[in-house]
């Protein structure tokens, strides 16, 4: 056998490797990708309708509230002013206009968004709470039976005598 002809034969050879390798690789990122949407949710099992607030605020911003925190290096995402002073100094370390990183201050800036975004559903949660515990007490005003305090005859006191 010639020398061309055996190069020959091993760069197609080589080319149906690199083939088949490809393909396979496809495969496997197609497989992965579907079960990462399965366990997302997308499958309609008992865990996507039992979908927590966090869980769809997480879907929305593209980062966890656990990845936030250690982001910041915070324990307690309602102490204000260790959150505030954690976002200032990351910002001011990498910030690209002083030769810092613009992948990092992106990564701080969405974390202190996914922070304030939590912040802004408990305070909404706890809101709808109050609302209904103001209705609540106000249905239970009304089952009492009564428009005010009554007198010593039965009727509504301060209202004109009953006929």
């Amino acid at each position: 056998m010639s020398a061309p002809r055996a190069i020959i034969q091993m760069v197609i050879t080589g080319t149906r490797i690199l083939g088949r390798a490809f393909a396979d690789a496809y495969k496997q990122a197609a497989a992965n990708s579907a079960a990462a949407r399965a366990a997302a949710g997308g499958s309609g099992g008992p865990d996507a309708s039992a979908l927590a607030s966090g869980d769809e605020l997480t879907k929305r911003s593209g980062i966890t509230l656990e990845e936030s925190t250690k982001i910041l290096n915070i324990d307690d995402i309602h102490n204000a002013e260790e959150f505030a002073k954690k976002y200032e100094h990351l910002y001011k370390a990498n910030d690209p206009a002083e030769g810092g990183s613009h992948y990092l201050v992106s990564k701080v800036v969405r974390a202190r968004e996914r922070i304030e975004m939590e912040l802004a559903q408990i305070k909404m949660i706890a809101k709808q709470a109050a609302e209904e515990e103001k209705a609540a007490a106000f249905g239970r005003s009304e089952a009492g039976g009564g428009d005010g305090p009554k007198d010593k005859t039965g009727g509504n006191s301060g209202s004109a005598p009953n006929p």
